[in-house]
């Protein structure tokens, strides 16, 4: 069975200045970077701020990672796992 990576995305509020999203993500210290998967589609790339892929090293990481909420954060908009199999626009 193929190893699949375990990623997320957490995508920040319009407005929110790419240094304050890197600066929250750093913190964190979990691999990411820039970018989405196709599923949201165009209107709602463009009605949002930055989105980042973050992929962590192993279940144990994504846990730790829940248990910070950083969905409460006010920067942030949504964090949902990516379907790289949908390709809206």
């Amino acid at each position: 069975m193929k190893n699949e990576k375990i990623e997320v995305v957490i995508v920040f509020k319009k407005g929110v200045s790419e240094a304050r999203s890197e600066e929250i993500l750093k913190d964190l210290s979990i691999d990411f970077r820039e970018g989405m998967d196709s599923s949201r589609g165009k209107i709602y790339f463009y009605a949002t701020g930055g989105k980042y892929i973050l992929t962590f090293k192993d279940a144990g990481e994504k846990e730790l990672f829940d248990k910070k909420r950083l969905y409460f954060l006010p920067e942030v908009h949504e964090i949902y796992k990516p379907d790289w199999d949908i390709t809206k626009d």
